[in-house]
């Protein structure tokens, strides 16, 4: 026969105690203790071109309100705790109230969300029309040769968003296509060795200095 057990709080019978040293009741345990350890106030930014979040210093894929802010909490769960978020704005406020659940325990907290938006370093560098490779692409009806340079960058600045094409320049026989990195110029090149069986010619183009050492971009000429 199980005993009964009595808060030392409140006097009141219950199934269970929870805690260390001092036991309590599930309904005190959370009068005196938290079934998390959550700040009153939270920052979290994101990026004002792509919409990105920047979580631990990485800038990931996280899009909704929902999303950022399961990525934000995520920081605070502890094992054996439930959480469920729920949000609201009041008086240009942001507020999340966190709902905890550990067995027979419930709690929450209210949380004030402070949103900062920044540019993440990739559309800085796209925006300053960065880039480390260039392809010259040289020739007669180009229309076609351009669509799958367009296409291939696409998706390759769908699958990392480091990669991007940065610029194109139509210019008096061809077209010049600025890349931001040699990964994604490699990767286009093969696209067009496979396609077209271009000439290809590769030179380098000094730029500058970083730590003492000399820093070339790719120029690459594609003739059809």
């Amino acid at each position: 026969m199980e005993l009964s057990k009595f808060c030392p709080r409140c006097g009141e019978e219950t199934s269970s105690l929870y805690g260390g040293e001092k036991k309590y009741c599930p309904e005190c345990y959370t009068d005196v203790n938290s079934l998390a350890d959550i700040p009153d106030e939270i920052e979290i930014e994101t990026c004002s071109v792509c919409g990105r979040m920047r979580h631990k210093g990485e800038w990931i894929e996280a899009y909704s309100i929902e999303d950022q802010l399961s990525e934000a909490f995520s920081d605070f769960t502890e094992e054996d705790i439930r959480m469920e978020l729920q949000f609201w704005e009041e008086d240009e406020e942001f507020w999340v109230r966190v709902h905890l659940h550990d067995r027979e325990m419930k709690d929450f907290e209210d949380v004030r969300v402070e949103w900062e938006e920044n540019q993440c370093s990739d559309c800085a560098r796209f925006q300053g029309s960065f880039y480390k490779a260039k392809i010259q692409l040289r020739g007669h009806d180009l229309e076609k040769v351009s669509e799958v340079i367009v296409d291939k960058a696409a998706e390759l600045t769908n699958m990392n968003r480091s990669d991007f094409l940065s610029n194109v320049e139509k210019i008096d026989g061809g077209y010049d296509y600025y890349l931001s990195t040699e990964k994604m110029n490699k990767k286009i090149l093969s696209e067009l060795r496979s396609k077209f069986d271009p000439d290809i010619e590769r030179s380098y183009e000094l730029v500058g200095e970083r730590d003492g050492q000399r820093v070339y971009r790719n120029i690459v000429s594609v003739r059809l």
